[in-house]
């Protein structure tokens, strides 16, 4: 068995994920720097497709929503240093030692800078659009959504640029959802309303754009979810208008492409990558509603784990010293291990 910790490894991660979900249930506002209970469990409904499909993970530590101080959490990043950077409906960036201890935050609603205006995707359901990455030199990129814009910090908050504005350019934004960062901090950046990816340079500069009305790839049409950047520096992106998972170069031609409405368990929508590259898909069901599918596919994009169904609301996130989180379906951040069939 191949097994990945949460606790620091000895695992080179060549990859900065920054993947966007819908909101996640949570709790009231206690003091920020209150300390929450950690508590090991499996989900008791965990089920697995047949005897021969394991199910992988164990959550090793569970901090809830309302103890952290989080309402509707969002988003999850891991940082260099481990550190994890949730977004929630409060409109803030919160940041969590992966003892689950709240170390800062900051934000608040409007539309200076350092403030958010996060919007729903989906106005019929509950939680907000507000994708967050955390580049390979600490820097903190947010996808205000609702102002059409990135937003830059450094690691304890401080503003530094944005660049996006509302409009139809190439250059602008419309409603920006997702995001990943790469090692050299170029950021592909995903729009819900102009159905496009597209990726701006370490300084913000347009470089190039896929998908919207003039696409003519059909895998390139429809709403993307961008996950992660891979070591190949490949972006790894669920349409899940069309149940494909794709890979684009760095100059973002499609290089590869797997999956049908028929492939998985329950429609494909947040996708992200391993350090060893096996892909882990998770279900497009609303994040704070019931169920959700986790399905686990190798390096030959074969599915060979999955938890039906799985407490998570998103897929899991991989830190560089093998630290692995997900946000659950109640709006709490979990801590996982992973245990993979060897191939």
């Amino acid at each position: 068995m191949r097994t990945m910790w949460s606790r620091p490894a000895q695992v080179a991660l060549a990859v900065v994920v920054g993947v966007v979900a819908a909101g996640c249930g949570g709790g009231g506002s206690p003091p920020g720097n209150q300390r929450p209970t950690a508590t090991a469990s499996n989900h008791p409904n965990s089920t697995t497709p047949s005897s021969t499909l394991p199910n992988p993970f164990t959550i090793v530590a569970q901090y809830g929503a309302r103890s952290l101080g989080l309402n509707e959490p969002s988003n999850l990043a891991i940082a260099p240093d481990g550190n994890l950077y949730v977004t929630d409906a409060n409109q803030r960036v919160t940041v969590i030692s992966t003892e689950g201890q709240v170390l800062r935050r900051w934000g608040g609603p409007g539309k200076a800078p350092g403030q958010f205006s996060f919007i729903a995707s989906d106005p019929a359901a509950p939680g907000v659009a507000s994708g967050i990455a955390v580049g390979a030199d600490g820097l903190v990129y947010v996808a205000d959504s609702g102002n059409a814009r990135v937003q830059v910090f450094t690691p304890e908050g401080r503003f530094l640029r944005q660049f996006g504005s509302f409009g139809s350019g190439q250059e602008q934004f419309q409603q920006p959802v997702s995001l990943a960062v790469d090692g050299d901090g170029n950021a592909d950046v995903a729009d819900d309303q102009k159905l496009t990816l597209s990726r701006f340079s370490s300084s913000g500069a347009f470089q190039w754009q896929i998908g919207g009305p003039a696409e003519s790839d059909p895998d390139l049409i429809g709403h993307f979810h961008i996950a992660a950047i891979d070591a190949h520096g490949r972006i790894v992106t669920g349409n899940d208008d069309k149940q494909r998972i794709l890979y684009i170069d760095r100059r973002g031609h499609k290089v590869d492409a797997f999956g049908s409405p028929d492939e998985f368990r329950d429609r494909a929508c947040d996708v992200t990558m391993d350090p060893a590259g096996f892909t882990y898909v998770n279900s497009c069901q609303d994040a704070l509603k019931t169920p959700h599918y986790t399905e686990v596919f190798d390096r030959t994009h074969h599915l060979v784990a999955a938890w039906w169904p799985s407490p998570f609301g998103w897929s899991p996130r991989f830190g560089p010293r093998g630290e692995v989180f997900t946000l659950g379906e109640d709006g709490s951040v979990l801590r996982l291990r992973i245990a993979l069939p060897e191939r």
